[in-house]
């Protein structure tokens, strides 16, 4: 496909989906290893740990001479384990990959990893739903008791999927300093670690290394572009910067999201939440995957606050952490505006996105970013990049599972090869 010559908003039909995955199908040949690493570094006066899973494969897909590695990092309830496994237990977008070639490393957000799981993969599943709260790092004695948090309504979230309760942390507990240290910068050095760790960037230039956020992992990978910026964002149902999208909601009107008070909340992701995305289930089969969904954290935290735009949330944040006893010097000698700058920032694009090629894909039926919202991001961000297209596949929704993986993992490819990310 001639991925350039592309319109804006346009749609790419299932027939013209099938023909790319068809290439694609037989090229799943390559065996590929598994490992989760962590990564334990300071920020803000705070130990944090960062988890990655890389998936490398045996035989590299090469690209004018160029591997290709995909850095991904998870949706709003996840902490990376649907990228490996849907909700039917078959291979996600990961393996799909890895399996043609292309290293990948996904990139779990702060505070989303379980690490009291006995077996190691991070799972939720021994939590009881109603006590779920971030674990920050691996050093952590136990999970937060309730008398770090509080329960509060839900009243006033800035989301459409129906939560039904939020956690909030405990003034002056320990909770309530671990979670104003995780700040948006906090977040993408936790990221920049272990990108540093699981590759040589020496050799970036024998790498063409593509970013993809799913949902609202994308305002993280896109803030990533202006400290270290990828060849290309491979997108697929991405959340766009914080600015993006506190302005398609200003375009309608609404302008709540600036004073949404997510500022030391944690919003439960529960039943209610899940059913919003399955409504086509039957209550057999969306009970059956509710119980693989509970795997997975099922709640959102600092992410709210980045990416909804929810900038009095962030500010007092930051004001309360440029007050609070245990931050480093060498931070406040840096001064007060320019905690605020280095952190508020990060919501808007600029001219680091200037060598960065974008393939900006949404399914045509997306629940939470239709057709309006992603081409409206599209318009706001496409300027400052290198490249940037924005198209819709027919047919497919804010969903991830194996046949939607294979269908915008196939045009990934199929840009790839077709030179559209080249320099």
């Amino acid at each position: 496909m001639d991925w350039k010559a592309l319109a804006s908003g346009e749609t790419i039909d299932l027939d013209r989906q099938r023909e790319l995955q068809a290439r694609w199908d037989g090229r799943a040949g390559t065996r590929f290893t598994k490992s989760i690493r962590m990564f334990d570094f300071e920020s803000n006066g705070k130990p944090f740990t960062q988890v990655a899973t890389v998936l490398t494969p045996e035989v590299a897909f090469v690209h004018e001479g160029r591997r290709v590695v995909v850095i991904a990092s998870e949706g709003g309830h996840d902490d990376g384990r649907e990228f490996l496994r849907d909700y039917h237990g078959r291979e996600g977008i990961g393996p799909w990959l890895a399996r043609r070639g292309v290293t990948f490393i996904s990139l779990t957000r702060l505070g989303r990893w379980n690490f009291f799981d006995g077996s190691g993969g991070g799972s939720w599943s021994g939590v009881p739903l109603g006590e779920r709260m971030p674990v920050f790092h691996r050093a952590q004695a136990a999970h937060w008791g309730t008398e770090s948090w509080q329960v509060a309504s839900a009243e006033g979230v800035s989301s459409p999927t129906g939560s039904t309760t939020t956690r909030v942390a405990r003034e002056g507990s320990a909770l309530h300093e671990h979670m104003m240290a995780l700040t948006p910068d906090t977040s993408l050095r936790g990221f920049e670690h272990a990108i540093a760790q699981c590759l040589d960037l020496s050799r970036r230039s024998e790498m063409l290394t593509l970013y993809w956020g799913f949902s609202t992992g994308g305002p993280f990978l896109y803030a990533l572009a202006r400290r270290l910026a990828p060849d290309g964002y491979a997108g697929w149902g991405t959340a766009n910067f914080g600015l993006a999208y506190f302005a398609n909601r200003a375009a309608t009107g609404d302008y709540q999201w600036l004073y949404d008070r997510s500022a030391f909340r944690v919003r439960e992701r529960g039943y209610s939440d899940f059913t919003f995305y399955t409504r086509d289930l039957s209550d057999e089969q969306r009970a059956a995957q509710w119980s693989v969904a509970l795997e997975s954290p099922r709640f959102k935290s600092h992410e709210d606050t980045f990416m909804f735009f929810n900038v009095a949330a962030q500010t007092e944040m930051l004001t309360r952490l440029w007050h609070a006893p245990f931050l480093p010097a060498d931070v406040r000698a840096r001064g007060l505006a320019a905690l605020l700058r280095e952190n508020i920032e990060l919501n808007y694009p600029d001219e680091s996105l200037g060598s960065v090629a974008a393939l900006d894909l949404f399914g045509s039926g997306d629940e939470i970013l239709p057709p309006p919202v992603s081409s409206g991001a599209a318009a706001l961000v496409a300027p400052y990049f290198r490249e940037h297209r924005h198209a819709l596949l027919q047919g497919r929704h804010h969903c991830i599972d194996a046949d939607h993986a294979a269908a915008f993992g196939s045009c990934w490819l199929d840009a790839v090869t077709s030179g559209y990310f080249d320099r």
